[in-house]
Formats: structure tokens, sequence, C-alpha cells
């Protein structure tokens, strides 16, 4: 069976830490950051570049991703056992910043090297390319273009678009519990959503594993039943 890889519908999820996550709830607001600080140095020089050739005073931006759970965003995106991941309605939020000029925003277009010659690119397009290895990302981005200073640019928010927060699946489940109860208190909401990833530790997945090996010994085969 072929695992579908699309964009999930009305998501943006932002891979982040904890701390940052209880600051959103906290303050009702979401942090886009510098990109001088990214890991990817042709991304990083391509946002400076927009930012020079049409004069910014600051460009920040929020990275988001419209995949599904994986492995790889756990790992890059987050400190491990200090990650998690909010989950945001995409229609509200972009909603909301519709009608200010000094945001923007678009799905990421993934260009192979040897596509960049002939490509018909303009200067508006920089902030939202990536090389073709990065596609797996699904990345979502909203660039903010406005006053800022130094540090990061907050966008305020409803705690409403939020759907739940998912955490990392390296937490031992008695810290998991706690930090979950911390962040329920901080939206200030006893329903608000939140879940442990079990990528990586998935007990459902492991029965199936057993049931596999089980009927292997029986000399039968399950995808004859």
């Amino acid at each position: 069976m072929k695992l579908k890889t699309g964009r999930i519908k009305n998501t943006l999820r932002r891979y982040t830490t904890i701390g940052s996550a209880i600051d959103t709830l906290r303050n009702k607001r979401v942090a886009f950051l510098d990109p001088e600080k990214w890991d990817d140095r042709n991304d990083a020089e391509f946002m400076r570049l927009y930012r020079e050739k049409m004069k910014l005073a600051s460009l920040k931006a929020l990275c988001c991703t419209e995949s599904g759970e994986t492995y790889h965003h756990w790992k890059v995106f987050t400190q491990s056992a200090d990650g998690c991941c909010i989950d945001f309605e995409k229609k509200p939020l972009l909603h909301s910043i519709k009608t200010d000029d000094d945001y923007f925003y678009a799905s990421m277009d993934y260009v192979r090297l040897d596509e960049m010659k002939d490509a018909k690119y303009t200067i508006s397009d920089l902030p939202f390319l990536k090389r073709a290895g990065f596609k797996p990302e699904l990345e979502y981005r909203i660039i903010y273009t406005g006053e800022c200073g130094e540090g990061a640019h907050f966008m305020p928010i409803e705690l409403r678009w939020i759907k739940r927060i998912v955490l990392n699946p390296w937490l031992p489940p008695s810290v998991a519990k706690s930090i979950a109860e911390t962040l329920v208190e901080a939206s200030g909401d006893p329903e608000f959503k939140v879940a442990s990833s079990k990528l990586t530790n998935s007990q459902l997945w492991i029965k199936w594993g057993k049931r596999i090996a089980k009927q292997a010994a029986e000399g039968t085969n399950p995808r004859e039943e």
C-alpha cells in the first residue's frame, strides 16, 4: 500500500519549542523569526536578497507545514524532547491578515537546480522558493515585512484557531502529563486539546507487528485473510 503524501486540508502545523507554545497560549500570539539564523543558507540568502531589493526595514517569517506527522519534521524542526507541534486552522489564521499589506503568504515552490536557468520567477517569488530536496517538508510560509525591532515579530491570534498541540514522542509519560496540564492551564480552557505523539512508540503498531510474527510462526499468511 502506497502512503499518501499530499497536503492536509485547512491545517498549518507549526513545529516549535514547548516554551514557545506556552508563550503563544498565554499571550495569544505567534512568533515570526529572523531568516538570518536559518540552517538552510540558500533560503536565508534568498530572503536577504528579497529584503534588500524591496528595501524593507525588516523581514520575519513563520514557517509551517501542511504535511502529516513525520519523523523528519520532529528531528529537524524541534529540539527533540523540548519540541511540540501546534496545529492551527489555516483559514481563520490567514483571513486575519488578508487585508494587511505587511503580510504575505504562500506554499513553498520546490525547484531543481537545473530548472532555475529557464524559470520565469520574479523578485516576489524569492521568499517562497526552495531547492527540490526540501519538497517533503511541504512548507507553507507567512512573511512579515512591517516595522520590527531586531527580535521576533509577534502576530496576534485567537486561541480558537488552535486545533490542538501535540507533544514530541520522546517525553516520558509522567513528564508529558505535567506539560499537558501546563499547556491546558495556559490556554485558560479546560477542554483545550493536548496529545502526545506515538510516532516512535505506538502500542497499536507493535500489536500489529506481533500479530504478523504470530501468524508467521503458525504458518499462515496475514495477506491471505
